[in-house]
C-alpha cells in the first residue's frame, strides 16, 4: 500500500517532491521520484511484500522502457506469476508490483481481468510516451487528476495535488443543495474544484495531450448461475470466501484485524483461525493474531463485550485502545484534513484503532468492509424493500418483525405504514437493473453509488493516514458477483439479515454473535461528546465570524438547530449525528481550502 504522484509534462522536481510528500503518512518506508522524458513520477512506499530495497518503485522493466507506480495489492500475484513464469519472464524481486508490470506487458490491458485485488496503478512507456492508468473493481483505491496548460497531473489523494493547482476553491455545486458524501464519493467531480476522479473499474490512456477514459468492469456483465438449493449456496459462498481471505493473508509483515464484535469483523478472524494448513502457501502469514477493539465507556458505541466474545472463541487475545474526543478545534480539523472530502461523521474512533494498530507495529488488517451492502445488513435497505418488493403477506409479516429487531433505538413500522407507503409512493426506476430482484436493485445501487464509495474512500484515508493497509475480503470480486446472482430470499431469512453470511459462518463463531440483529455501527459517540466535551468547541464554532460568512453551508439555519441541541438536556443518539453535516462542510473549507499544507 503505498501513495502515487505523477504528471505528464513539465514540473520542477522540487515541486514533484512537494506533492509526493504530501501523501507520504500512506507510504513512511521509502521515497523515489524518476524524472524521464516527458513525465515525472513519484512513489511514496509502505512495505507489505518483498521489503527490500529492491521492490522500491518507480519501478522499471528490464530495459527500463516501461516505468510503474502502484498502490494496492494483488492477491493472486502468486498465481499470475507462475503463469508469466512460464512464458519466459524473469523476476528481480518477489513483489506483486513487477508482477502487475510484466502480467500489463504480456495481456495489455486484460490484464486487470486476471487480477484479484485492489489498486490504483499508472505504467509510464518511454518510448512511445504513453501513459496507462488502472483502478480496480470497486474503486478500493484512490485515484485522482488534474489537468492545466497540456500538463496532465495525477495522485492518490487530493491533497497532493493542492500544491500544483492554479488556485485553490470548493466545487460550489456539490455544495448547492447541502453535501452528500455518498453520492460526490461515485462522481467524477470533488469537492476541489478542477480535481477529478477515476471512477471504479476504469482504465485510461493519455498521450499526444489527449485522456481517454474507459469502464473495464461492471458488476451486471460478471454475475453467475449460482446453486438452486440455500444449503450449497451457503457451502459454496463459504468456498470463496475462505479462498478471499487465504489470499489476503499473503505478507511478508505481521497481520492484524480490526475487530468491532459485529458479524463482518467477527467472520473474518474466525475465517483466518480456520484456514486449512495445507492451503496456506507461499507468501501466507502465520504471524496475524493481532486484533485490536475499540472502547468508547459509557457511550450507545461501545460494542467491546461482543469483541471479546469472538475472540475468545478462537483463543485470541484482544488489544483494547480506549477513544477520546477530540481536545481542540485543531485536532477535529487535521481529521477532516485527512478525510480530503467531506464525510458525514467525524471518525475520530477510527483514526485513533489504526493509529493504535500501526504503534503496535501492525501495518496490514483483514477487515469486514463490504458485507452490509452486498448481503442487506441496513434496516433503511429492508424498510425500502419491504416497502417496494410487491411482498406476499406472509413475506411483510416475516419482515416488519425483521426489520423491527435490525432497527436501533427508533422508527418502528406496523403493517399498516407498510401499505399506506407503498400506495403512496411510486416504484423507482432502476430500468438499468431490471434483472435483479427488488432488494438487489437497492443494494446495488448502495454498493456501486451510494454508501460503499464513501465508506471504501474514508476507509482509505483513515487507514492509510496511519500507514495502515486495509484488506477487505468481502470485496473479492467472487463474492460480489455471487452476491448480486443471489435471490433477495438468500439474505433476509428465518427473521435475519445477511442470512447466508451468518450460515456460512455458524461452524467458527460463537452463536452470541450471530443471532445478533441489532446493528449498532462503529461511529463517533457525537451526541454524547457534543452535549460534553466538545460542548465548548460546538458553541465557539457556530457564534464564529467565519462559520456565519461561509459559503458552503446555511449558517443562520445550522446555528438555530444547533443551539437547540446545546440547550437541550434530552438529545437522542440520532441528535448528534445530524448536527455534524452542518458543520462539517466550513471545517472542511478551513482545514483543506485555507490550512491545507498547515497539517503537514
Amino acid at each position: 500500500m503505498c501513495g502515487i504522484f505523477g504528471t505528464i509534462g513539465k514540473i520542477d522536481r522540487n515541486a514533484a517532491e512537494n506533492c509526493i510528500k504530501k501523501i507520504k503518512h500512506r507510504g513512511p518506508d521509502a521515497l523515489g521520484i524518476q524524472e524521464l522524458q516527458g513525465a515525472t513520477l513519484a512513489h511514496a512506499r509502505l512495505s507489505i511484500l518483498d521489503t527490500s530495497d529492491a521492490a522500491n518503485q518507480p519501478f522499471c522493466s528490464l530495459d527500463k522502457r516501461y516505468w510503474i507506480i502502484f498502490n494496492g495489492e494483488i492477491y493472486n500475484f502468486v498465481e499470475i506469476r507462475y503463469e508469466l513464469e512460464e512464458t519466459g519472464y524473469k523476476f528481480r524481486t518477489h513483489s506483486d508490483t513487477e508482477v502487475a508490470l510484466y502480467a500489463y506487458l504480456e495481456w495489455g490491458e486484460k490484464f486487470q481481468k486476471k487480477c484479484n485485488g485492489m489498486w490504483a496503478l499508472a505504467i509510464w512507456d518511454d518510448y512511445e510516451k504513453r501513459l496507462f492508468l488502472s483502478r480496480d473493481r470497486y474503486g478500493v483505491k484512490p485515484l485522482y487528476w488534474y489537468e492545466y496548460h497540456n500538463n496532465f497531473y495525477f495522485a492518490s489523494e487530493i491533497k497532493a495535488l493542492l500544491p500544483i493547482l492554479k488556485e485553490i476553491r470548493p466545487e460550489y455545486d456539490l455544495f448547492a443543495n447541502g453535501y452528500n458524501p455518498f453520492a460526490s464519493a461515485s462522481m467524477e467531480k470533488c469537492a476541489v474544484k478542477g480535481v477529478n476522479q477515476f471512477l471504479p473499474g476504469c482504465c485510461a490512456t493519455y498521450s499526444n495531450e489527449k485522456l481517454k477514459i474507459t469502464r473495464w468492469w461492471n458488476t451486471l456483465d460478471n454475475l453467475i448461475t449460482v446453486p438452486t438449493k440455500y444449503e450449497e449456496q451457503v457451502e459454496y459462498l463459504r468456498d470463496i470466501f475462505m479462498d478471499a481471505v487465504k489470499i489476503r493473508m499473503r505478507s511478508d509483515v505481521p497481520i492484524g484485524t480490526a475487530l468491532s464484535g459485529g458479524i463482518d469483523s467477527s467472520t473474518i478472524i474466525s475465517f483466518m483461525h480456520n484456514i486449512p494448513a495445507d492451503e496456506k502457501g507461499n507468501h501466507f502469514c502465520d504471524d496475524w493474531h493481532h486484533a485490536v477493539t475499540v472502547s468508547m465507556p459509557n457511550t450507545l458505541n461501545d460494542e467491546t463485550v461482543y469483541a471479546r466474545l469472538a475472540a475468545d472463541y478462537i483463543g485470541l487475545e484482544v488489544n483494547c485502545a480506549e477513544i477520546t474526543p477530540p481536545v481542540s478545534l485543531e485536532e477535529i480539523m487535521k481529521y477532516v484534513y485527512m478525510s480530503d472530502e467531506p464525510y458525514d461523521t467525524l471518525l475520530a474512533p477510527h483514526y485513533q484503532e489504526y493509529s493504535a494498530i500501526r504503534k503496535s507495529g501492525i501495518k496490514v488488517t483483514v477487515d469486514g468492509v463490504g458485507a452490509d451492502e452486498l448481503f442487506g445488513g441496513y434496516s433503511f435497505a429492508v424498510l425500502d424493500f419491504i416497502k417496494n418488493g410487491n411482498l406476499s403477506d406472509k413475506e411483510l409479516v416475516e419482515l416488519v418483525e425483521l426489520y423491527n429487531d435490525m432497527v436501533f433505538l427508533e422508527d418502528r413500522i406496523t403493517l399498516d405504514d407498510v401499505r399506506k407507503s407503498a400506495s403512496e409512493n411510486t416504484a423507482r426506476n432502476y430500468s438499468q437493473y431490471t434483472d435483479l430482484d427488488a432488494l438487489n436493485r437497492i443494494l446495488y445501487v448502495e454498493t456501486h453509488r451510494n454508501i460503499l464509495p464513501a465508506i471504501l474512500r474514508v476507509s482509505d484515508r483513515y487507514g492509510m493516514a496511519s500507514g495502515v493497509e486495509i484488506r477487505m475480503p468481502f470485496l473479492d470480486y467472487r463474492v460480489v458477483s455471487f452476491a448480486f446472482s443471489l435471490p433477495w430470499t438468500s439474505k433476509l431469512r428465518n427473521g435475519y439479515s445477511k442470512a447466508i453470511v451468518r450460515d456460512m459462518a455458524k461452524a467458527y463463531m460463537d452463536s452470541r454473535i450471530l443471532e445478533r440483529k441489532v446493528k449498532i455501527g462503529f461511529n463517533d459517540p457525537l451526541t454524547e461528546w457534543f452535549r460534553g466535551p466538545l460542548k465548548d468547541i460546538l458553541g465557539d464554532i457556530v457564534n464564529s465570524k467565519d462559520f456565519i460568512e461561509c459559503e458552503l453551508i446555511n449558517s443562520l439555519q445550522a446555528s438555530v438547530i444547533i443551539n437547540e441541541f446545546l440547550k437541550s438536556e434530552d438529545n437522542t443518539y440520532a441528535a448528534g449525528y445530524r448536527i455534524w453535516p452542518l458543520i462539517v462542510p466550513y471545517l472542511w473549507e478551513k482545514a483543506v481550502i485555507k490550512q491545507g499544507c498547515d497539517y503537514e
